[in-house]
């Protein structure tokens, strides 16, 4: 079963890592659970976590806010979606879910992070087998991002 405890601290990290690296407030938005496996979004970063704690994460975006994130990520224009805007976003994905680990591990529940994995394609099948996902979407100036967390305790 999903615990909220374990939602918390992505949506802590995502709101420190947006303000430190983009200068750029997050605001809360809708919050909905998922049993389907499809993604709804263009980019997705997946990272997975082992330990007190074992699941995924799922970071989602558009092609276009993942080109205006990488940007203020690399100081310079992403007008492709190239490799190196493809690692900024990747990196994203390991630095919201890096912090969150910390966080979790501070609550007593320590883990281990994979390496991201970059997926592009919208409604692509992302099974996170028998644990609903937590989708929470979170909006700033330079667009949507949607955060899927699917862990249990490990």
């Amino acid at each position: 079963m999903l615990k909220v405890d374990f939602v918390n601290p992505f949506i802590d990290a995502a709101y420190e890592i947006f303000e430190v690296e983009m200068g750029s407030k997050l605001e809360k938005g809708p919050l909905s659970v998922h049993a389907s496996s499809q993604t709804s979004q263009e980019i997705n970063v997946l990272v997975g976590v082992t330990g007190k704690v074992r699941g995924q994460v799922i970071y989602g975006m558009s092609e276009k806010t993942a080109k205006k994130i990488a940007s203020k990520m690399m100081g310079q224009q992403a007008p492709l979606f190239d490799a190196l805007a493809q690692s900024a976003i990747s990196e994203l994905g390991n630095m919201i879910t890096g912090t969150a680990s910390a966080k979790l591990e501070q609550a007593g529940y320590p883990s281990a992070l994979t390496p991201p994995t970059m997926i592009r394609g919208k409604s692509v099948l992302i099974s996170t087998l028998d644990t609903q996902r937590l989708c929470l979407v979170m909006t700033s100036e330079l667009g949507d991002m949607e955060i899927s967390v699917a862990l249990r305790e490990g």
